[in-house]
């Protein structure tokens, strides 16, 4: 989220026409799917959360990954909203808990749809208006009858009959989807239905990512400093993209490619080779520096200067440091200067002075009316918003038919696909630990952090397993072995073990090492979630 520290870097790359590495293991799918249908993926203002009557975080753990959000849903429950969580893991004590099997939110959402359509219960002006290609969606829709949606979604179908009418019933809504949602092979796919029913109901978006703002990242970036075309790399396929052999050289920084990133044992092996030469730059030695030729020592966010802008709120802060950085230690901007100098570029026009890049990037962003000085004294401001009701889609309004997804050869229409399993019984879903971010801090938290699995009660009966056993999950990857505990919280059919867990503090492999590389049509997307396993006692 730094200006400096992440957007900024690009720069010495951008000059030297580097290869780069596309975000693909966050939310790149559910963006894409939005641009199909809004033709953007700004959404609803966090700001409207406590005026709505209904407020549905679907697929979001809020009390761990959006606690500022949940806080403020708690707060309109309070009021008399009404709060719904669909997710196969009960992740928050709030509100009505819908434990959808794990994948099928795309079905889920059509089956809404449908009900309110066949039932004539959908907002017929919002439709008129804001609607493109809504007749061939009522064709794709009459396909996921309430019998069916509740077959494949193992929901109740009276619950499902309930959420619809609370969409339309219940306004203002709040639709909040998380990043989880579109990890698995069809997300994207799941997204996209998803964010149709706001029109169907009055609405007109849902929350996902408020990162598609009018600033000039391109400039933060240097795309000014690029000469050629930099050849794109999907991040999900760094194993087979070193084992193919054509890459030899990486520059780490800002991620932890060991533990984060999908077939752990092959990306190994590929850091491993002698002919590929690896620079590390990080803040703590992690398992991804132990496979480095160089390790450059990173600052903390307490050592640097920077702006940050969330991809959850419309807010610009500013982070000023607290201490003078440690050692030898530098912050991403000042040690890619150096590498610049180093390298005869110059240096003083790729990284200038912190504050001129800054003023520069805000004075040249349409959403940004302050200044650099107006942000240092006030801590944070907020950046225009976005108008809810302008789609810069071919149409000019929501596409049921989407002409951008056609373009890119991918169906016009939202539907729903079935994972293939593979004959493994179980599904496993991966998740962040609730002391560390994503993959940062776990050696600070260590004796917090436990690498466990978590199991159905009822599922753990039939397999002989008891809490606290060693057991084995296993697929065709491989096989790692960890404690497991039994929750009710976690759908039948689903184990659930944290991601981003270091390996070398754990006993050497992490749940990635059974996680597919395989991706998704909707931006090349990581599959994480379409992941089966078998359990067994160890």
């Amino acid at each position: 989220m730094g200006l400096l520290t992440a957007h900024a870097s690009q720069r010495i790359f951008n000059a030297l026409g580097a290869g780069k590495c596309l975000p693909t293991v966050c939310s790149l799918a559910g963006r894409t799917a939005l641009k199909y249908v809004y033709g953007s993926y700004w959404g609803i203002d966090p700001e409207e959360m406590p005026n709505a009557k209904l407020i549905i975080f679907w697929g979001l753990n809020g009390p761990w990954s959006n606690l500022h959000g949940y806080n403020v849903a708690r707060e309109a429950v309070k009021r008399g909203a009404k709060f719904y969580l669909i997710d196969p893991v009960k992740t928050a004590n709030l509100g009505k808990h819908l434990s959808i099997r794990p994948n099928t939110d795309g079905a889920l959402a059509l089956g809404l749809a449908n009900y309110l359509i066949s039932n004539d219960l959908y907002d017929k002006e919002s439709v008129r208006r804001y609607a493109h290609g809504f007749e061939q969606f009522v064709e794709v829709a009459k396909g996921f009858t309430l019998g069916r949606v509740a077959e494949i979604t193992r929901l109740p179908r009276e619950d499902i009959v309930q959420l619809a009418h609370d969409l339309i019933e219940l306004k203002p809504n709040f639709i909040h989807i998380g990043f989880g949602v579109q990890k698995h092979l069809y997300g994207g796919e799941a997204v996209r239905a998803i964010a149709l029913l706001p029109v169907l109901v009055g609405s007109l978006r849902v929350h996902y990512s408020n990162t598609d703002r009018d600033v000039n990242l391109d400039f933060v970036q240097g795309a000014q400093f690029s000469g050629r075309p930099r050849k794109l790399y999907n991040m999900a396929l760094l194993g087979k993209i070193l084992e193919e052999g054509s890459v030899k050289g990486l520059f780490v920084f800002n991620t932890n490619p060991v533990i984060n990133l999908p077939n752990q044992d092959l990306v190994k092996k590929g850091l491993s080779r002698e002919d590929v030469f690896m620079v590390v730059h990080d803040l703590f030695l992690n398992d991804t520096c132990d496979y480095a030729d160089i390790v450059l020592p990173a600052t903390s966010f307490l050592e640097s200067f920077d702006a940050h802008m969330c991809y959850y709120h419309n807010y610009m802060s500013i982070n000023e440091r607290a201490i003078m950085p440690m050692g030898e230690a530098r912050p991403n901007y000042r040690m890619f200067k150096g590498l610049a100098e180093a390298m005869g570029l110059n240096a003083e026009e790729l990284y200038p002075q912190e504050e001129a890049l800054l003023e520069e990037f805000m004075a040249g962003s349409a959403a940004i009316d302050f200044s650099l000085e107006d942000l240092r004294r006030e801590g944070f401001l907020k950046m225009a918003v976005k108008p809810q009701d302008r789609f810069p889609t071919p149409s000019g309004k929501v596409e049921f038919y989407s002409r951008l997804a056609e373009k890119d050869g991918l169906p016009p229409l939202p539907g729903y696909c079935e994972d293939d399993s593979g004959g493994y019984p179980f599904q496993l879903i991966t998740a962040n630990e609730m002391h560390i971010t994503r993959s940062q801090f776990h050696n600070v938290w260590k004796d917090e952090v436990e690498a466990g699995v978590l199991l159905n009660e009822n599922d753990a009966m039939v397999k002989g397993i008891n809490g606290g056993d060693r057991v084995r999950l296993r697929n065709g990857l491989g096989e790692i072995v960890m404690s497991v505990k039994l929750s009710s919280n976690v759908s039948p059919g689903v184990v659930l073990a944290y991601g981003g867990i270091w390996a070398k503090l754990t006993g050497g492999k992490g749940v990635n090492a059974l996680i597919p590389d395989h991706v998704q049509a909707f931006g090349g997307n990581a599959a994480y979630n379409s992941t089966y396993v078998d359990i067994e006692r160890f």
